[in-house]
Protein backbone atom coordinates (compact mmCIF):
# COMPACT_ATOMS: atom_id res chain seq x y z
CA UNK A 1 0.00 0.00 0.00
CA UNK A 2 1.17 3.86 -0.57
CA UNK A 3 1.10 6.32 1.09
CA UNK A 4 -0.01 9.97 -0.96
CA UNK A 5 1.54 12.49 1.69
CA UNK A 6 5.42 11.00 1.90
CA UNK A 7 6.53 14.78 3.81
CA UNK A 8 4.30 13.18 6.98
CA UNK A 9 7.03 11.20 7.82
CA UNK A 10 8.08 11.26 11.46
CA UNK A 11 11.07 8.56 11.81
CA UNK A 12 14.15 9.52 10.06
CA UNK A 13 15.65 6.11 10.13
CA UNK A 14 17.15 5.02 6.63
CA UNK A 15 19.33 2.69 4.86
CA UNK A 16 19.98 2.07 1.18
CA UNK A 17 20.27 -1.51 0.37
CA UNK A 18 20.57 -1.47 -3.61
CA UNK A 19 18.37 1.35 -4.68
CA UNK A 20 15.77 0.59 -2.12
CA UNK A 21 16.19 3.25 1.09
CA UNK A 22 13.95 2.61 3.56
CA UNK A 23 12.59 3.92 7.00
CA UNK A 24 10.90 2.44 10.25
CA UNK A 25 7.90 3.65 11.41
CA UNK A 26 6.58 3.08 15.32
CA UNK A 27 2.73 2.59 14.88
CA UNK A 28 2.30 3.18 18.78
CA UNK A 29 1.40 6.89 17.89
CA UNK A 30 -1.74 8.39 17.39
CA UNK A 31 -1.31 10.96 14.78
CA UNK A 32 -2.70 11.20 11.34
CA UNK A 33 0.77 9.71 9.60
CA UNK A 34 0.82 6.75 11.96
CA UNK A 35 -3.04 6.14 11.20
CA UNK A 36 -2.07 6.05 7.79
CA UNK A 37 0.92 3.27 8.11
CA UNK A 38 -1.39 1.47 10.60
CA UNK A 39 -3.85 1.16 7.74
CA UNK A 40 -1.01 0.15 5.23
CA UNK A 41 0.96 -2.46 7.48
CA UNK A 42 -2.64 -4.38 7.90
CA UNK A 43 -2.82 -4.10 4.07
CA UNK A 44 0.43 -6.25 4.11
CA UNK A 45 0.67 -10.60 3.59
CA UNK A 46 3.66 -12.85 4.10
CA UNK A 47 3.95 -15.83 1.32
CA UNK A 48 1.28 -18.08 2.50
CA UNK A 49 3.81 -20.74 4.02
CA UNK A 50 5.76 -18.19 5.97
CA UNK A 51 2.13 -16.91 7.76
CA UNK A 52 2.61 -19.86 10.18
CA UNK A 53 5.89 -18.47 11.21
CA UNK A 54 5.31 -14.51 11.26
CA UNK A 55 1.20 -14.13 11.27
CA UNK A 56 0.36 -11.35 9.59
CA UNK A 57 0.16 -7.55 11.36
CA UNK A 58 -3.89 -7.49 11.27
CA UNK A 59 -3.67 -9.95 14.18
CA UNK A 60 -0.62 -8.78 15.95
CA UNK A 61 -0.92 -4.97 15.72
CA UNK A 62 -4.09 -4.87 18.25
CA UNK A 63 -2.28 -7.60 20.50
CA UNK A 64 0.79 -4.90 20.17
CA UNK A 65 -1.41 -2.40 20.94
CA UNK A 66 -2.93 -4.23 24.18
CA UNK A 67 0.82 -4.65 25.60
CA UNK A 68 2.49 -1.85 26.76
CA UNK A 69 5.77 -3.83 26.30
CA UNK A 70 5.52 -4.56 22.27
CA UNK A 71 5.92 -1.57 19.73
CA UNK A 72 4.95 -2.43 16.76
CA UNK A 73 6.64 -0.84 12.82
CA UNK A 74 6.15 -0.67 9.36
CA UNK A 75 9.06 -1.09 7.02
CA UNK A 76 8.80 1.70 4.17
CA UNK A 77 10.76 2.34 0.93
CA UNK A 78 9.23 5.93 0.02
CA UNK A 79 5.46 6.18 0.38
CA UNK A 80 5.07 2.39 0.26
CA UNK A 81 4.44 0.07 3.60
CA UNK A 82 6.80 -3.34 2.32
CA UNK A 83 7.10 -4.66 5.86
CA UNK A 84 6.11 -4.99 9.17
CA UNK A 85 7.25 -6.65 12.99
CA UNK A 86 7.30 -6.10 16.13
CA UNK A 87 9.14 -5.28 19.20
CA UNK A 88 9.46 -6.55 22.40
CA UNK A 89 10.84 -5.60 25.91
CA UNK A 90 9.63 -8.88 27.58
CA UNK A 91 8.32 -11.78 25.82
CA UNK A 92 10.16 -14.90 26.13
CA UNK A 93 13.32 -13.00 26.45
CA UNK A 94 14.20 -14.69 29.86
CA UNK A 95 14.40 -18.03 27.83
CA UNK A 96 16.61 -16.42 25.25
CA UNK A 97 19.68 -14.46 27.42
CA UNK A 98 20.19 -14.72 31.01
CA UNK A 99 20.03 -10.60 31.02
CA UNK A 100 16.42 -10.43 29.63
CA UNK A 101 16.43 -7.05 30.70
CA UNK A 102 19.27 -5.75 28.13
CA UNK A 103 17.23 -7.27 25.08
CA UNK A 104 14.33 -6.54 22.76
CA UNK A 105 13.05 -9.26 21.05
CA UNK A 106 12.26 -9.21 17.17
CA UNK A 107 8.81 -10.66 16.40
CA UNK A 108 6.09 -11.08 14.00
CA UNK A 109 8.27 -9.83 11.11
CA UNK A 110 8.01 -9.94 7.46
CA UNK A 111 7.98 -8.66 3.94
CA UNK A 112 5.10 -8.44 2.22
CA UNK A 113 4.54 -11.37 -0.52
CA UNK A 114 4.99 -8.77 -3.51
CA UNK A 115 8.19 -7.25 -1.92
CA UNK A 116 10.24 -10.05 -1.14
CA UNK A 117 13.64 -10.84 -2.63
CA UNK A 118 14.96 -7.48 -3.13
CA UNK A 119 17.34 -7.11 -0.03
CA UNK A 120 14.35 -5.14 2.05
CA UNK A 121 14.36 -7.25 4.66
CA UNK A 122 18.24 -7.50 5.55
CA UNK A 123 17.97 -3.59 5.20
CA UNK A 124 15.10 -3.37 7.50
CA UNK A 125 17.29 -5.49 10.15
CA UNK A 126 20.07 -3.22 9.37
CA UNK A 127 17.60 -0.31 11.10
CA UNK A 128 16.42 -2.07 14.03
CA UNK A 129 19.17 -1.17 16.77
CA UNK A 130 18.52 2.68 16.27
CA UNK A 131 14.85 1.53 17.00
CA UNK A 132 15.20 -0.68 19.44
CA UNK A 133 17.64 2.26 21.53
CA UNK A 134 14.42 4.41 21.19
CA UNK A 135 11.77 1.99 22.96
CA UNK A 136 13.90 -0.35 25.16
CA UNK A 137 16.72 1.69 25.86
CA UNK A 138 18.31 -0.59 28.39
CA UNK A 139 19.09 -3.19 25.41
CA UNK A 140 22.11 -4.22 24.33
CA UNK A 141 21.25 -7.21 22.47
CA UNK A 142 18.42 -7.90 19.40
CA UNK A 143 17.23 -11.25 19.88
CA UNK A 144 14.92 -13.11 17.46
CA UNK A 145 14.08 -16.74 17.02
CA UNK A 146 13.30 -18.40 13.66
CA UNK A 147 11.89 -21.55 12.83
CA UNK A 148 14.56 -24.43 11.07
CA UNK A 149 12.18 -25.03 8.42
CA UNK A 150 12.30 -21.26 7.16
CA UNK A 151 15.91 -21.50 5.71
CA UNK A 152 15.54 -18.40 3.56
CA UNK A 153 14.87 -16.40 6.72
CA UNK A 154 17.96 -18.12 8.14
CA UNK A 155 19.98 -16.68 5.65
CA UNK A 156 18.19 -13.61 5.67
CA UNK A 157 19.30 -12.77 9.36
CA UNK A 158 22.58 -14.13 9.30
CA UNK A 159 23.28 -11.78 6.30
CA UNK A 160 22.17 -8.70 8.32
CA UNK A 161 24.32 -9.21 10.65
CA UNK A 162 22.88 -11.52 13.55
CA UNK A 163 24.77 -14.15 15.04
CA UNK A 164 23.50 -17.47 16.08
CA UNK A 165 23.95 -18.44 19.18
CA UNK A 166 24.24 -21.83 18.87
CA UNK A 167 20.64 -22.68 21.66
CA UNK A 168 17.16 -23.75 20.00
CA UNK A 169 13.93 -23.45 21.85
CA UNK A 170 10.87 -25.50 20.54
CA UNK A 171 7.91 -24.66 18.93
CA UNK A 172 4.20 -25.31 17.84
CA UNK A 173 6.15 -25.67 14.45
CA UNK A 174 9.43 -27.03 15.17
CA UNK A 175 13.26 -25.58 16.17
CA UNK A 176 13.52 -22.28 16.75
CA UNK A 177 16.83 -21.40 15.96
CA UNK A 178 18.02 -18.19 18.70
CA UNK A 179 19.83 -15.24 16.58
CA UNK A 180 20.72 -12.00 18.07
CA UNK A 181 22.61 -8.33 17.03
CA UNK A 182 24.29 -5.93 19.16
CA UNK A 183 22.25 -3.10 19.21
CA UNK A 184 25.41 -0.58 21.37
Amino acid sequence: MTLTDPAAEHEMRHAGDGAAALALHRLDRRDLATLAWRAAAVALRPLAAQERFSSRAELTLPEADREPHRTAFVVARGAAAVGYGVLDAVGYLDQLTDRPREAALLRAFYIDHAQQRRGYGRAAVRLLPDLVREVVPAARWLYLTVNEKNPAAVRAYAAAGLEDVGRYLGGSHGPQRVMRMAVR
